[in-house]
């Protein structure tokens, strides 16, 4: 028996919608059988990405820093622009989320995975097991923040109860996270579709941290 996780009314195993309340049963969904991934996997995918971040932030250094000095020769900024790049500054900071927001929503959205869950295996879908799509994966991003808080306990209780492994991100968004592997071949994006992603994703990160570098010397 199904149960809805609206109203509590147990359905039988075939039904798609609740004879009760008419809510979609999360059990009828396609890829309920499939293999999910769980949280661990997905904190290491998590972390690849945060080390991949380094690797963009020295490529937006860099790319800041020779826009900065043409600006310089030119006239347009203020000598010691050197010095005052340095220290924190909570535009920058604004920018540099703004610009892995916009880093996870192109390569999920795109293709469904970001260098890190490539590289772990994994990849975003649809609940009805469908590729990504790109308001799904830009919900599950901004709710990352929430799921995140005191270090992925309140995205690890929402997978604890979901029979999707949903985090709050994906339940918000209708995603879920699966094992690449056994998403249904007609549901996989191309390589392309992942280059496309990533490649608009670091850029749109690298915009955002070249942005924020020249407003904080300016």
């Amino acid at each position: 028996m199904n149960k809805c996780d609206y109203c509590g009314r147990e359905n039988p195993d075939e039904s798609i919608n609740c004879s009760g309340c008419g809510t979609e049963l999360i059990s009828a969904s396609p890829i309920i059988k499939s293999t999910k991934a769980g949280f661990w996997i997905r904190a290491l995918a998590r972390i690849i990405d945060f080390l991949f971040a380094f690797l963009i932030g020295l490529i937006g250094g860099v790319m800041a820093g020779l826009l900065l000095a043409i600006l310089s020769a030119a006239g347009f900024i203020s000598h010691g622009w050197q010095y005052r790049i340095h220290g924190f500054s909570l535009a920058l900071f604004g920018f540099s989320m703004l610009g892995d927001i916009f880093y996870h929503l192109m390569c999920e959205g795109i293709h469904g995975a970001t260098l890190g869950k490539l590289c772990c295996g994994i990849r975003v879908v649809s609940e009805d097991g469908k590729p990504s799509k790109m308001k799904g994966a830009l919900i599950r991003t901004l709710a990352y923040y929430i799921d995140s808080l005191f270090f992925g306990a309140v995205g690890y209780s929402s997978m604890a109860k979901s029979t999707l492994n949903q985090r709050y991100g994906d339940v918000w968004g209708k995603t879920a996270v699966l094992k690449t592997s056994e998403i249904a071949s007609e549901s996989q994006r191309t390589p392309m579709h992942f280059v496309l992603g990533l490649f608009l994703g670091v850029g749109c990160w690298i915009v955002m941290l070249v942005t924020g570098l020249v407003l904080k010397a300016w």
